[in-house]
């Protein structure tokens, strides 16, 4: 007894025009995987970019201040008992200058990073440290008014800005630990987040 023959079965074919949509589709959707695969890889390689020019632009800035904080120290240690008028004149006159300067580096590294764009993590960090900043800035220009005061005889003035100026340092010591812990909270972190730009801290007197 014979087997009846199957009836004939047609696969339907696929139309030209819905080939070229289906492999457009899957074009599509790769370009798209590609994209955000590539744009992720550039987003870490940006923000790691940030950070080190943000570490650079620190390390500048603390080797330039540490030459003027230490010239600041020196001349504050000196003793002064055994000058004459002059020399302490003199003496006034070169710790003027020292403080003026220090009021210029000091700006100068507000501005550079202040400009900075960090990753979220590290806002706080540079928030401090421009804080810091900030301080010394206030503690140069106080300096420089008790300078000032004591050129023209008004040495209650002095003092008065004497008092200031240790307030402002001992603000700006603060500061730079806020910054010190901040930064170690961002490396614990370890968190790669959107870019938010800087922003500028108050300008010191």
């Amino acid at each position: 007894m014979a087997l009846p023959a199957l009836p004939g079965i047609k696969i339907p074919k696929i139309a030209p025009d819905r080939k070229k949509a289906f492999l457009a589709v899957g074009v599509v959707i790769v370009a798209m995987l590609l994209l955000v695969f590539g744009w992720t890889l550039f987003v870490s390689y940006s923000e790691e970019r940030q950070v080190e020019v943000f570490r650079d632009h620190i390390a500048a800035s603390e080797a330039d201040l540490g030459q003027v904080s230490a010239r600041i120290i020196a001349h504050m240690s000196t003793t002064i008992d055994d000058l004459s008028l002059a020399e302490c004149d003199a003496y006034v006159r070169e710790f003027a200058a020292i403080a003026s300067y220090g009021r210029a580096v000091t700006a100068y590294h507000q501005q550079i990073i202040a400009a900075d764009t960090v990753p979220e993590a590290y806002v706080g960090a540079q928030a401090a440290y421009l804080r810091a900043l900030d301080n010394l800035n206030r503690a140069f220009a106080f300096w420089l008014s008790a300078a000032t005061a004591y050129e023209m005889r008004d040495y209650a003035a002095a003092e008065q800005n004497l008092a200031r100026a240790d307030e402002a340092w001992r603000d700006y010591i603060t500061a730079i630990g806020d910054y010190e812990a901040e930064l170690r909270a961002a490396e614990e972190r370890g968190e790669v987040a959107s870019p938010i730009p800087g922003t500028s801290p108050g300008q010191g007197s």
